[in-house]
């Protein structure tokens, strides 16, 4: 859950970069920056934005498509009606044991195969013949957030609070190319996308040690990238 405000983090940014009259750096362009910034964080993290919801099947075919607002597949939990879990599994698997899997009926789905090259795909066994419902989880990109007065406007971020800082230093990184005829600014562009790179990454690691399904990590593992 976000609490801070976009318009905030924006005055943010305006007050690191000096520009009191808001015309090298118009509030406008910056909020342009922040949406890209939440796209950066999205594309490296898809699980930074996400919907858990009932997904409808398409009846009698094994490949099923995301919805028109989806990036990618995250997880495939259970069927929605009886509860009984669906487990991901190996294509190989199946096409060594079930040769005809794409072609077998069933009342619920046991499990589904996704592979991370088609993203916006899965393929489930076996295929019900009626619509039923999945609960899934997928990745979505968040709406551009659009403001047009920056004083009292009170959207929050788009993704969580955790993700501030990383947002600002992607925002001065695009600010500051903006005079990267400067060698000066061209330094602090780079610098600041480094910031942000690196904070991606040790967010990543923090969240692996404390992930309940990753057995063999302790906080020491935190300092290897």
């Amino acid at each position: 859950m976000s609490s801070i405000k976009v318009v905030d983090v924006i005055k943010r940014v305006n007050t690191i970069v000096v520009d009191t009259t808001k015309t090298r750096w118009p509030y406008s362009e910056l909020l342009d920056w922040y949406n890209d910034a939440v796209l950066a964080v999205v594309n490296r993290r898809p699980d930074a934005s996400i919907k858990n919801v009932n997904f409808p099947v398409t009846p009698n075919q094994s490949k099923q498509e995301l919805p028109s607002d989806g990036l990618r597949w995250i997880e495939v939990v259970s069927n929605a009606s009886t509860g009984k879990p669906i487990r991901r599994t190996n294509r190989r698997q199946l096409d060594d044991q079930i040769p005809n899997w794409h072609n077998q009926n069933g009342s619920e789905v046991s499990a589904y195969v996704f592979d991370s090259r088609d993203p916006k795909s899965i393929y489930i066994y076996p295929q019900p013949t009626t619509g039923i419902s999945l609960n899934v989880i997928y990745s979505v990109a968040p709406s551009p957030v659009a403001i047009t007065n920056f004083e009292t406007d009170t959207k929050t971020l788009s993704i969580d609070d955790s993700y501030l800082n990383a947002i600002v230093d992607f925002m001065l990184s695009r600010a500051y190319e903006k005079d990267a005829d400067y060698a000066a600014n061209a330094q602090r562009a780079q610098m600041h996308y480094q910031k942000f790179a690196a904070e991606m990454g040790e967010k990543f690691n923090v969240d692996r040690v404390f992930n309940p399904e990753v057995t063999n990590a302790s906080p020491g593992d935190m300092s290897n990238g």
